[in-house]
C-alpha cells in the first residue's frame, strides 16, 4: 500500500471527535516526490456506508472512526468522525487538540497503468493518475504541507445556547447569537448591560474554541 502525509493543522476541537479538512491534496509535489492528479482516486473500500476508515499509522488492526469524503479541485475533502469510545482513539484526540500528533497519511493502491515519472524543475517525481483509497491515518509528521484539517466541530450548539440563556440571554436571542455570531448582538435592545454580556459572550466562544 502506497502513503502519501499531509500535515494536520488544527484551528478548534470539542468534545464529540468530528473534524473537516483535507487529506490529499492535487497537483503539487510532496516530500516524497510524489504528486496526485485531481479526480486521481478512481475507486474506494469504504465501510458498509460509503464511509472511508481512519486508521493509526496506517494499523488497520487499529481503526481510529470513518469518514466522508470527495474529490474537488483542490483534493481530497474528509468530513471525519472519531471513534472516541475507543481508549487510543480518545488519547489521540487529545494529543491532536494539543498539536502534538500533528499528520495525516492517506493510504492507496495504485492501479493498473496508474502512475508515471516525470521530470519537474530538475528532478524526477512520480505522477498518480489512477488509484484506490484504502484509509486515511493519523501520524506524527506530515510531508504535504497544503493538506490541511481546518476545523474541529464544537460540542452540540444545544450546550452553547444554554451557556448564553445562563448569560441572561432569552431563548430567542441564544438562537440567533449562537447561530448568527457578534452581528446578532445589534438586535438586542439597548441596556446598560449589553456591553458586559458581549464581552462575556466573547470569553465564552473562546471557552468553546481551540486556536
Amino acid at each position: 500500500m502506497h502513503r502519501v502525509i499531509a500535515p494536520l493543522q488544527i484551528k478548534s476541537a470539542e468534545q464529540d471527535g468530528t473534524f473537516s479538512g483535507y487529506a490529499a491534496v492535487f497537483g503539487n509535489v510532496d516530500l516524497g516526490d510524489d504528486i496526485i492528479q485531481p479526480g486521481a482516486f478512481k475507486q474506494a473500500k469504504t465501510t458498509a456506508d460509503g464511509k472511508l476508515r481512519i486508521a493509526m499509522n496506517h494499523r488497520l488492526d487499529q481503526l481510529a472512526g470513518k469518514a466522508s469524503f470527495v474529490q474537488d479541485d483542490y483534493g481530497l475533502r474528509v468530513e471525519g468522525k472519531l471513534s472516541l469510545g475507543v481508549s487510543y482513539v480518545k488519547d489521540a484526540y487529545e494529543l491532536m487538540k494539543d498539536g502534538v500528533l500533528n499528520g495525516l497519511s492517506v493510504g492507496f493502491n495504485i492501479l493498473a497503468d496508474g502512475s508515471v515519472y516525470e521530470e519537474r524543475e530538475g528532478r524526477w517525481v512520480r505522477v498518480i493518475r489512477a488509484a484506490e483509497l484504502w484509509e486515511f491515518s493519523l501520524v506524527p509528521f506530515g510531508m504535504n504541507p497544503e493538506a490541511l484539517v481546518d476545523s474541529v466541530k464544537a460540542a452540540s450548539i444545544r450546550d452553547f445556547e444554554a451557556q448564553l440563556r445562563s448569560l441572561g440571554y432569552s431563548q430567542t436571542e441564544a438562537k440567533a447569537l449562537a447561530s448568527g455570531g457578534f452581528k446578532s448582538l445589534h438586535r438586542r435592545d439597548g441596556g446598560g448591560d449589553s456591553g458586559t454580556l458581549e464581552d462575556e459572550l466573547k470569553a465564552l466562544t473562546q471557552a468553546f474554541t481551540w486556536s
